[in-house]
């Protein structure tokens, strides 16, 4: 049986989420040799997707990631309704989908879930596997997996609450921003999406985890927020900018940076998480490098340029060539492919470049789902 107390003092620490998961499955496995993975799903707009893995079966399923639209019936939505616990003694006698058949071909035989909730809303499910079946039948190991999902449901809602008051000064800051913004809201949707599923895309090529997706996904529409800051007749204008105009609106990148630590400022040195927020300023500064080179601000060259910029960048493009605007109609699907690969090692990640292009139909989708009004 676990030990309540001791784990209770070593999530008092102020430690990252991720980094307590990891030793509360070390406590979990080492107390119950028959626990075989510990995982949570996080639940958010019908989609579930990855947030921590460790399987003990299986190490390489540590670097899992997928995202699946979750379906009508099935146990998830069936959890999420209830917001209780589940209990399948043997997974070869449940439905055998492809999430079940993988699990048993890693040698897990049976799972015990739960749900975590913040506010009323179902945001993370826990789940437990064993390589024994039966191996949750007993109430003493339901008893302490409860414990631990309350613990692992402690340690979410500590991470969101402590993030929300910033996320909001952030959201107040976009909204502020994107008044002003001559582009629409659905491209700010749309960012997100199509950012989210290039780092989705690109996780066999590049060092992509959990983490990086949440946070592009949730930082790529602040891309332009420093446009605020720019003077409306260099913002609206319907023009082809002057050296002079064009050097002014190139500003945008160093002014939204300067808004996100204007907003940081206001907040205690604990919450502002260094390398939550260097990941969005990232975004924000560097979306506009060249992959050769010769972007702006600051000049970087490929690998120099962080990942989240270059994914962005390509995403904003396509977004824009799709897109009507002031100063210009909008593309055809096929000149915009055409200019994206035209563009690729030259402006483009090669391997963004190539991941839009070949999963075109699912860019297509989100464009035409959160099409402009």
């Amino acid at each position: 049986m676990l030990n309540y107390s001791e784990i209770n003092k070593m999530f008092n620490q102020d430690e990252d989420t991720a980094i307590h998961l990891d030793t509360l499955y070390n406590v979990a496995i080492n107390n119950y040799q028959g626990l075989s993975r510990l995982s949570v799903i996080m639940i958010k707009d019908n989609n579930a997707s990855n947030y921590f893995v460790r399987d003990r079966l299986s190490a390489t399923n540590n670097d899992e990631l997928f995202t699946k639209k979750m379906s009508q019936v099935g146990g998830i939505p069936m959890m999420i309704k209830s917001q209780s616990e589940r209990i399948i003694d043997d997974l070869s006698n449940s439905n055998l989908n492809p999430r079940t058949l993988f699990l048993l071909n890693c040698g897990h035989r049976s799972g015990f879930s739960y749900p975590l909730s913040f506010k009323g809303q179902v945001i993370a499910i826990v789940f437990f596997n064993a390589s024994e079946v039966n191996f949750f039948a007993k109430r003493s190991i339901q008893k302490d997996m409860l414990f631990l999902a309350t613990v692992i449901h402690s340690l979410m809602v500590r991470q969101f609450e402590k993030k929300q008051f910033i996320d909001i000064s952030l959201a107040i800051a976009l909204n502020m921003g994107h008044a002003k913004d001559p582009e629409t809201q659905e491209h700010l949707n749309r960012m997100e999406r199509y950012s989210s599923k290039l780092a989705y895309l690109l996780t066999v090529k590049k060092e992509i985890d959990h983490e990086f997706i949440r946070r592009i996904e949730t930082y790529a529409a602040f891309h332009d927020i420093g446009k605020y800051k720019i003077p409306d007749e260099i913002l609206f204008s319907c023009e082809i900018f002057t050296p002079e105009e064009r050097k002014v609106m190139n500003q945008h990148c160093v002014h939204g940076v300067d808004i996100i630590d204007d907003v940081l400022s206001h907040f205690p040195m604990n919450m502002r998480y260094v390398e939550e927020y260097r990941f969005l300023k990232n975004i924000i500064l560097h979306h506009h490098e060249r992959f050769d080179g010769n972007g702006y601000p600051m000049g970087l060259k490929a690998d120099a340029i962080p990942l989240e910029a270059r994914i962005v960048m390509v995403a904003d493009v396509f977004d824009a060539l799709l897109s009507k605007r002031l100063y210009k109609q909008a593309w055809s699907i096929d000149e915009v492919v055409a200019y994206m690969a035209a563009h690729s090692g030259t402006m483009f990640d090669p391997d963004c470049v190539d991941a839009l292009i070949t999963h075109l139909a699912d860019f297509i989708e989100i464009y035409e789902a959160h099409a402009d009004e």
